[in-house]
C-alpha cells in the first residue's frame, strides 16, 4: 500500500512539473502558412533539433462521406494509395491497365451473380437456371485466376514502400477516420524533394493495382478487429445503435457485405471526387527552409488541378428520446459500454465534457478508479473517452466488471458516481490534476515532429485553423467546476444514453 501511494505521489509531482514548465511560458508556434494555386493548404514549421522532417498529408474525407452500400471505401482507398502509380510498381503500365480493366469487368459480373444467388427472386430477363447456374460462377473464377496470374507478371511488388525504405523513411503509414484520411512519414531533410515527387505522383497517377487481392486483406482485417474481437464487436454494436440516422453509425472499415461488393472503379471515383488538392492539408515539421520548401511544393503539387467538391448533405442525428440497449453474445469475459450523445468538437460544452471525462476516468486518481476499482473493487477496468468529431459524437464509458460482480452491478454504480458528480462540486484539486494532465499531453505532442504535425493538420482540417490547437488549450484551462456540473447534468442522462453489454455465450 505504501509503495503504491509513493508511486502515485511521484507521478502527480512529475505531471505537475511538466505542466508547470509549459504554463510558465506562452506557447508560440512559428507556422508558415501558404496556399498553392490549386487551393492546397500548406503549413510549414521549421525545427532545427534534428536533420529530419515529418510530413502529414490529410484529405478532408472519411467514412462519413461514403454512399449507402459503399461503406469501407475510404479505408479501402487508404490501402490502395500504397500500391504504386503508373510509373512505380509496374513493368508495363499500358498492358497492366488492360488487365486491370478486364479484372474489373470480371469482378463486376461475379458480384452480380453472387447477388442473384443471395436473392430469392429472379429478374424477368433470367430464368432460375440462368440466374443460379454454378458453372457460370466457376468459369468466371477461372478467368479471374488467369487474369490475376498474368497481372502478377507485370508487378514490381512493394516498390513504393521499398523506395521510401531505401531513403531512410521511418513511420510510413496512414489511417482513416470518420472525418478524414491521413498519410504520414518521417525522412531525412535532404529527402524533401523525393517525398514531394512520390506523394504528388500518388495524387496524379493512381492505379490501384491488386485491388481485389487487397480487398480480401481488408475482409480479414475486419474479421480480426470486429468479428473475432469482443471489444470490437461491442464497440460496433454500441455505435450502430447510438446513431440511428447519422453515417457515423457505419464502421470505418465497412460492413461485410459492402466490402465484398467494392470494385476498383468505385475507389477511382471516390479518389477523383475527394482526393483533390483543394480538399487537402499538408503539414511539414522539421529541419526545413520555408521559402525553399514552398518553391518545391509549387513545382510538384501546384500542377495538380483542383476539383469542384460535391455539395454534401449529411443526415444529422435527431435528439434521442429514451435509453437504447443492446446485448452482444461472445465467448469472452462480460463487459459493457455506455455512450452519451455530446456536441461536436469546437462547441463550448465539448471542453467541459473533456474535463469531466478526465475527472471520472483518467488515471489512478480519477473518481471511477478510486471508488470502483480501488475502493469497492467492482471493476477490473474503466475508461472514459470523448470523440473529437466534426458533428456531434459520443462520450463513452467502457468498463469490465471484476468477477464475481456483474455488468448490471457495475453499471448501477457508475450511474451513481455520475449522479454524485452532478450534485457535488468538483474540487479545485481535481481541476488542477486534470489541467496538469492535459498540459502534459500537449508537452508530449510538442516534443515529436510527427505528433505536432498531426495535431496541426487535424486542427486545420477539422476547425479550419491550426491555431485551434492553442485555442483549445486555453478553453480547457478556462473550464470551471460549474461548467463541468452543467455539462454533465445536461448530457449524461438516462434518456440520452445507449448501453451495449457483452455477455458470454456460455454461463461462467
Amino acid at each position: 500500500m505504501r509503495t503504491r501511494w509513493l508511486s502515485l505521489i511521484v507521478s502527480a509531482l512529475l505531471s505537475t512539473l511538466i505542466a508547470y514548465s509549459v504554463r510558465a511560458q506562452e506557447i508560440s508556434l512559428d507556422v508558415r502558412e501558404h496556399t498553392l494555386k490549386n487551393g492546397m493548404k500548406v503549413l510549414i514549421l521549421p525545427r532545427r533539433n534534428s536533420s529530419t522532417f515529418s510530413a502529414y498529408l490529410r484529405f478532408k474525407t472519411g467514412s462519413v462521406h461514403e454512399q449507402a452500400g459503399k461503406t469501407g471505401l475510404s479505408h479501402m482507398l487508404e490501402h490502395m494509395m500504397f500500391m504504386g502509380t503508373r510509373s512505380i510498381g509496374t513493368l508495363d503500365a499500358k498492358e497492366e491497365e488492360a488487365i486491370l480493366e478486364k479484372l474489373d469487368q470480371l469482378h463486376r459480373k461475379i458480384s452480380e451473380l453472387r447477388e442473384l444467388e443471395r436473392s430469392p427472386f429472379q429478374p424477368p430477363a433470367l430464368s432460375p437456371v440462368e440466374g443460379k447456374d454454378p458453372s457460370r460462377l466457376m468459369a468466371l473464377e477461372k478467368e479471374i485466376a488467369a487474369a490475376t496470374a498474368a497481372h502478377k507478371q507485370l508487378i514490381i511488388p512493394n516498390e513504393f514502400w521499398e523506395i521510401y525504405r531505401r531513403h531512410g523513411a521511418v513511420g510510413l503509414n496512414a489511417s482513416t477516420s470518420r472525418d478524414g484520411t491521413q498519410y504520414y512519414v518521417n525522412l531525412p531533410s535532404n529527402r524533401l524533394e523525393l517525398w514531394t515527387i512520390l506523394e504528388s505522383d500518388r495524387m496524379k497517377n493512381p492505379v490501384f493495382r491488386e485491388f481485389y487481392t487487397e480487398r480480401e486483406v481488408v475482409k480479414e482485417e475486419r474479421r480480426q478487429r470486429y468479428e473475432a474481437n469482443p471489444a470490437g464487436a461491442l464497440s460496433e454494436a454500441l455505435i450502430a445503435l447510438a446513431f440511428a440516422a447519422h453515417p457515423y453509425r457505419n464502421p470505418i472499415i465497412g460492413w461485410p457485405s459492402d466490402i465484398d461488393r467494392l470494385l476498383r472503379p468505385d475507389a477511382l471515383r471516390h479518389f477523383k471526387t475527394f482526393y483533390a488538392p483543394n480538399n487537402a492539408v499538408l503539414v511539414l515539421v522539421g529541419d526545413l527552409d520555408p521559402e525553399q520548401t514552398i518553391r518545391i511544393m509549387e513545382e510538384q503539387f501546384g500542377s495538380i488541378p483542383p476539383q469542384p467538391l460535391p455539395e454534401l448533405h449529411i443526415t444529422q442525428e435527431p435528439p434521442q428520446r429514451g435509453e437504447r440497449r443492446a446485448s452482444v453474445r461472445f465467448d469472452a469475459q462480460p463487459r459493457f459500454m455506455i455512450g452519451y450523445h455530446i456536441p461536436a468538437m469546437g462547441h463550448p460544452d465539448h471542453h467541459a465534457l473533456q474535463v469531466a471525462a478526465a475527472i471520472m476516468g483518467r488515471g489512478r486518481t480519477s473518481r471511477f478508479y478510486r471508488s470502483l476499482i480501488d475502493g469497492k473493487r467492482l471493476a477490473a477496468s474503466i475508461d472514459v473517452s470523448v470523440s473529437p468529431l466534426r458533428d456531434p459524437g459520443l462520450l463513452t464509458v467502457s468498463a469490465t466488471p471484476r468477477a464475481p460482480h456483474t455488468p448490471e452491478e457495475l453499471e448501477k454504480e457508475i450511474g451513481a458516481e455520475i449522479e454524485r458528480l452532478k450534485g457535488a462540486a468538483v474540487t479545485d484539486q481535481e481541476l488542477l490534476r486534470v489541467r496538469n494532465q492535459l498540459e502534459a499531453d500537449l508537452v508530449r505532442s510538442l516534443r515529436s515532429n510527427a505528433s505536432l504535425a498531426a495535431e496541426l493538420g487535424s486542427s486545420q482540417a477539422m476547425a479550419g485553423d491550426w491555431r485551434y490547437l492553442l485555442e483549445s488549450r486555453k478553453r480547457l484551462k478556462a473550464v470551471t467546476a460549474e461548467d463541468v456540473q452543467r455539462a454533465v447534468t445536461r448530457y449524461l442522462t438516462t434518456d440520452n444514453r445507449t448501453v451495449a453489454i457483452l455477455l458470454p455465450t456460455k454461463p461462467r
